[in-house]
């Protein structure tokens, strides 16, 4: 409920005697309830201004307040041990104070985002693609039906990423408060699959580095049974991907792409999501060994509602748009 400023309280005062308490309330914009309070602490006390409120007083003005805001603003990656090395109130604070000094300028700390970095013309093609698959266009979400996302993925049998806990003071290196790691994440899978609106799917073991034949193998067993005319595979631009031997063999095949995809694009490109659940349902199996790791990835692939998949293909026209009004650079997706 935001502050009502002395000189407006004793301006509702003077409304009061000829107005009723709804009107004044309405008047100057305050609920009737503070009108009311006004009301009650002028008959008590004669005066309109609040009572001395008892607690401890600000250590820091606003204006050194806001050059900590501003510090923190050009530098975001400052923790705030740092921005307190390079800040100087009058009144010496701890670093904690510091902390809610930003928070209350709404600049809460927060585990950033990890996203692909990119060039200026690999922002001018992600512009360049969105403006021509765009609702604009003509590529609404029945002609994205009508398009397979197929991409790689690596699936390390013990992943690593920050958990929280709550623990007792002092017990950092108590065991049960302990993540545990294994080095090189123990082994991983590469694995690849394409998705069609509908649910249908396919996901196959990836064995070695990939070349162009090994490529054009997984989709001849992969790919190609599932194949039916007028549909567009998309895919990145791998060099397995783009090379002359695979682009006869698609050619040959009688597939059509999606062209002109950009690099650098993963929020542009659904079957992410499918990755990033099926690893998660994968990993909650806790897979001894990657041959186990592959049989929990292969099912959990398979287990991903057809709903899950066609609420991906009915993002696609936001996401282009996304990509617009970021022009070019990263997007929520």
């Amino acid at each position: 409920m935001p502050k009502i400023h002395p000189e407006t309280k004793v301006l509702i005062i003077k409304r009061l005697k000829t107005r009723s308490t709804a009107d004044v309330a309405d008047t100057f914009n305050v609920s009737q309830r503070q009108v009311q309070r006004i009301k009650k602490t002028f008959e008590d006390t004669g005066d309109v201004f609040d009572k001395p409120r008892s607690g401890r007083p600000r250590k820091t003005t606003a204006r050194e307040d806001r050059l900590l805001a501003r510090k923190s603003k050009a530098s975001p990656f400052s923790t705030a041990a740092e921005l307190h090395e390079t800040w100087s109130p009058e009144v010496p604070v701890s670093t904690r104070t510091v902390c809610r000094i930003l928070s209350r300028n709404g600049l809460r700390g927060r585990i950033s985002a990890q996203k692909p970095a990119l060039n200026k013309r690999q922002l001018k093609n992600r512009v360049a693609f969105a403006k021509a698959h765009s609702l604009l266009k003509g590529w609404m979400l029945e002609k994205w039906k009508k398009v397979n996302f197929s991409d790689e993925s690596s699936v390390e049998l013990h992943h690593s990423c920050r958990k929280y806990c709550r623990r007792p003071t002092g017990a950092r290196m108590d065991p049960r408060f302990t993540q545990k790691t294994v080095k090189f994440g123990g082994g991983k899978i590469m694995v690849w699959g394409y998705i069609q609106y509908g649910g249908v799917r396919e996901i196959c073991r990836m064995e070695g580095n990939i070349n162009s034949l090994k490529y054009q193998e997984i989709l001849a067993t992969s790919y190609i049974p599932n194949h039916k005319r007028g549909q567009i595979l998309q895919q990145d631009g791998a060099p397995s991907h783009t090379s002359i031997s695979t682009s006869k063999f698609l050619k040959a095949k009688k597939i059509k792409m999606l062209q002109d995809w950009p690099a650098q694009s993963p929020d542009m490109n659904i079957i992410e999501h499918m990755w990033g659940r099926m690893k998660e349902e994968a990993w909650k199996t806790k897979p001894k060994n990657i041959d186990e790791l592959w049989e929990a990835c292969k099912t959990a692939f398979f287990a991903i509602p057809d709903d899950f998949i066609n609420k991906l293909y009915e993002s696609l026209p936001n996401r282009m748009d996304a990509v617009l009004q970021a022009h070019g650079s990263h997007t929520r997706y």
